[in-house]
């Protein structure tokens, strides 16, 4: 085990390794009353710290007692094996939620097997078949972003979680069916994705919504998010009045989100969907001597323009419990978790 691990022997005994080991013995069902070596001694043990004894690294109370939980409850199993704690302790949040979620479903019998990649999020529904889960009371305008053109799968993930986060009530797909989609922390459960070939099916699909509700006036406006001349800044703020000004009015009945490519911004084809252009407004930037930054990353990008329309729409908060904010929809086992 040393031989196999040498960072076991400068592990603070007390307060790492005991806890750890102690926290193997209650996940394989193991007695651990009788101390760490009679624990060592059983072979389930043993066998998994020789098959993975990096999960001596994982944090026991943040991480791996709270996941281990989870398990029990959804699956109702009381005995874990070694390669579900694998799982519980190497799996990102999302692809844990996801593991767990598709666990249920397979003890449901609901469960299809798509082998979709762990790297790659296949995104095959058809447009029809999914309505918008976000009910927007009388008078309050939507939100959208439109993804396309981006190289980053984290990028990708990160947008998805700050729509989700600040309300957004679809994210519309450009481009590719099969996509990269990491760092989204749970949101693709939460937020629906739709699927579009073109950017103007995109934006037709925009108008489509529109007619369809109790104001054919209103629009729902498309905004690229550029640095570029005629752009408006997300806000601008006036000391002497200590007013807030957004870019947005009343007029519209909502607002898409469309973001450039990481490296070249947003396309020819991105440009022509837009009927109006916004900057995120920098207190430094980059020189050609390469100091300082010239831009935002993207999904950061995202998350200041979503929060500043969020807090325009006046969409409300969400339910705070302990350092977390909460859904106020009915729990299930996609949104618990």
């Amino acid at each position: 085990m040393v031989l196999g691990y040498p960072l076991i022997v400068i592990m603070p005994l007390r307060t790492e390794l005991i806890p750890k080991i102690a926290f193997l013995c209650q996940a394989l069902d193991v007695d651990d009353d009788e101390g760490l070596s009679e624990c060592l001694k059983r072979k389930e043990v043993v066998a998994l710290l020789c098959k993975m004894p990096s999960i001596l690294e994982y944090n026991v109370k943040k991480r791996l007692i709270p996941r281990l939980e989870k398990v029990r409850s959804v699956l109702n199993a009381p005995r874990i094996s070694s390669d579900i704690l694998q799982i519980i302790a190497t799996k990102t949040d999302s692809r844990f939620n996801e593991w767990l979620c598709h666990e249920r479903k397979k003890q449901d019998g609901n469960f299809v097997d798509t082998k979709e990649s762990e790297e790659i999020e296949p995104n095959d529904r058809e447009n029809d078949d999914i309505e918008i889960s976000t009910k927007r009371p009388d008078g309050e305008p939507c939100a959208y972003v439109i993804v396309s053109n981006l190289q980053s799968g984290n990028n990708i993930g990160n947008i998805i979680r700050s729509a989700s986060i600040f309300g957004c009530d679809e994210c519309l797909v450009v481009g590719q069916k099969r996509y990269r989609l990491t760092g989204d922390h749970g949101a693709r459960f939460d937020l629906p994705r739709r699927h579009f070939y073109s950017h103007l099916d995109a934006k037709n699909y925009l108008r489509q919504k529109q007619s369809s509700r109790d104001n054919k006036d209103k629009q729902v406006r498309v905004y690229g998010v550029e640095i570029m001349a005629n752009a408006r800044p997300i806000m601008k703020y006036d000391p002497k009045t200590g007013v807030v000004r957004f870019p947005f009015d009343r007029k519209w009945k909502g607002a898409a989100f469309i973001f450039g490519n990481e490296g070249q911004g947003l396309s020819e084809k991105q440009r022509e969907v837009c009927d109006e252009f916004l900057f995120i407004p920098q207190t430094r930037g980059g020189s050609r001597r390469g100091k300082g930054s010239a831009s935002m990353n993207v999904a950061c990008a995202a998350a200041v323009v979503l929060q500043a329309y969020c807090t325009w729409a006046g969409f409300s908060d969400a339910l705070i419990q302990g350092e977390k904010f909460l859904s106020d929809s009915p729990p299930d086992v996609n949104e618990k978790y």
